[in-house]
């Protein structure tokens, strides 16, 4: 009975290893399904200069995302003075591919002006891992 104890036991931390390995190991050949979700290109870009001011500010993610986690309170553009630019924020939750979300300013941004875009943490994944850190660029309209 002790002998049977003692087997029961080890196969049961013999498949808890196996698990544990198995998870692991799923998760760093798929991109990890538990890491949080990134942002991976912007457009414009962070720096640019002589930006057009009827621009879409764009971003891309890494996977796709939680099409109601995209808003005015989470995709913000903001202009000189601190004040929020008034638009309207999209993204495409039937992508297969395209993870990109756009905020489309309500009028053209001011020329010659440096404007900065803000992701927030309140932007989740499918599997409701959240963006780390907010995302933040800048970028300047021309004239």
């Amino acid at each position: 009975m002790k002998k049977i104890k003692l087997v029961i036991l080890g196969l049961t931390v013999f498949s808890l290893s196996l698990s544990l390995y198995g998870c692991a190991s799923i998760g760093d050949e798929m991109g990890s399904v538990f890491s949080p979700v990134a942002v991976t290109l912007t457009s414009p870009a962070n720096g640019a200069a002589n930006v057009p001011i009827d621009v879409v500010v764009k971003a891309s993610f890494n996977e796709a995302s939680n099409a109601l986690s995209f808003n005015r309170s989470t995709f913000l553009l903001i202009g000189p003075r601190g004040e929020k630019v008034k638009g309207t924020v999209y993204y495409n939750p039937n992508s297969l591919t395209n993870y990109i979300v756009t905020f489309t300013p309500a009028e053209p941004l001011m020329p010659n002006t440096e404007y900065t875009a803000e992701l927030t943490t309140g932007i989740m994944g499918n599997l409701k891992q959240h963006l780390a850190k907010p995302y933040i660029w800048r970028f300047t309209t021309g004239g």
